[in-house]
């Protein structure tokens, strides 16, 4: 059995990528797995600010609920990454999420990652995309492995992704952690 944390980072309500990353949580759970979904939607976070107290203090000094999710992260066995595309690339709210890991990433190890990934476009290279900005944070984390992506193309409106095939994916790859 192992713990899997699923960050999901769309702000709107019922979101492609929530669903996703819902399935893909209830295929890990149905193996054994205990799963925790954490919505930065819900438990929202402020920007770096950029002042490096955090690597003489071990933790970020902004108060918000960095510091409890990056010790859920650190935690688990398994993470997971769930976003909507914007402009070819990852929400802004992941990207402010993985830049305030700056303040425990050398903690963040040994984890098997999956990327979650919805857009309106049909093509996958939109969310190859997402993952190359993926990859950057990994390279800087230490004996992270990338075990899957799920790609929710053509995604449009507000629960597209029940009636897709990702959502299926989402399932399978759920029940591989």
């Amino acid at each position: 059995m192992k713990k899997v944390t699923i960050i999901t980072s769309s702000l709107r309500d019922n979101s492609n990528s929530n669903a996703l990353a819902e399935r893909f949580a209830e295929g890990a759970r149905e193996k054994g797995n205990t799963v925790e979904i954490i919505s930065l939607k819900t438990n929202r976070i402020t920007a770096c600010m950029g002042c490096a107290s955090c690597q003489i203090h071990g933790e970020c000094v902004i108060k918000d609920k960095l510091n409890e999710i990056l010790d859920k992260v650190i935690d688990s066995d398994v993470l997971v990454f769930a976003s909507p595309t914007y402009y070819y690339s990852i929400s802004g709210t992941l990207k402010n999420f993985i830049d305030r890991t700056f303040a425990k990433f050398t903690k963040i190890k040994n984890k098997d990652f999956y990327y979650i990934g919805s857009c309106t476009d049909t093509n996958k290279e939109a969310i190859d995309r997402c993952v190359e900005t993926i990859k950057g944070f990994l390279d800087c984390v230490d004996n992270v492995t990338i075990k899957g992506i799920v790609y929710g193309t053509g995604l449009t409106d507000v629960g597209d992704a029940k009636y897709s095939e990702a959502y299926k994916e989402a399932y399978e790859m759920g029940k591989e952690v």
